[in-house]
């Protein structure tokens, strides 16, 4: 099997006081937004998800436009690369579970990617996967008030324009059952992902 140096993309080190040193350790640095490679394979991988069902004539669209909504989301969650890869294997567990017909609204794949995210988010939780996510004092909030991961309510107050809380918990669970709360990722899994797209992620 080819095999490709995925530093830059996973850490083997899952040591919970190692992430919070780590934290420490670079808390003056600021978030780095995904690379454009990342972003661009979300939209093609949801774009290629289900076709959409066509809106009735006259009535708007009101989704938002793709690969703003992706950045919107992965930079005001301050989504990692680590996390962004294992909500693109969650993406494509979740294309396997669709029955074979299905079609989406305007913003299924909006939806989808939104369970995507959060579910990675927490199945990394607490690892130096995803220390990029703990949100500094700048960032508006009283110390108490500052969750150090992402959440249903931090992810329904950066979707706001869109989704309330409630609806953020439904997609979420929706999403779960749909790909039958298969949360575990196998280093090897991620690995064998990375090198099916290593053109795409310019690897």
């Amino acid at each position: 099997m080819t095999s490709i140096n995925t530093h830059n993309y996973l850490s083997a080190d899952n040591n919970q006081s190692t992430a919070r040193d780590a934290y420490r350790r670079t808390n003056q640095c600021q978030y780095r937004t995904l690379p454009t490679v990342l972003t661009d394979l979300f939209a093609f991988k949801l774009c290629d998800l289900l076709p959409t069902r066509p809106l009735p004539i006259g009535i708007r669209r009101t989704a938002p436009e793709l690969v703003y909504f992706i950045l919107k989301i992965t930079s005001q969650a301050r989504i990692s690369c680590h996390i962004a890869v294992v909500a693109l294997i969650y993406i494509e567990r979740c294309k396997h579970a669709l029955p074979k017909n299905a079609i989406g609204d305007q913003d299924t794949i909006h939806r989808i990617f939104i369970a995507s995210i959060l579910v990675a988010s927490k199945y990394l939780h607490g690892t130096c996967w995803g220390i990029s996510q703990k949100m500094e004092e700048g960032d508006g909030l009283a110390d108490d008030e500052l969750p150090n991961w992402l959440n249903n309510a931090r992810m329904a107050h950066i979707c706001m324009r869109f989704y309330t809380l409630q609806e953020i918990n439904q997609l979420e669970l929706c999403f779960l059952s749909l790909i039958k709360f298969d949360c575990f990722i196998n280093p090897i899994e991620v690995q064998e992902y990375l090198i099916r797209h290593r053109q795409d992620l310019l690897l």
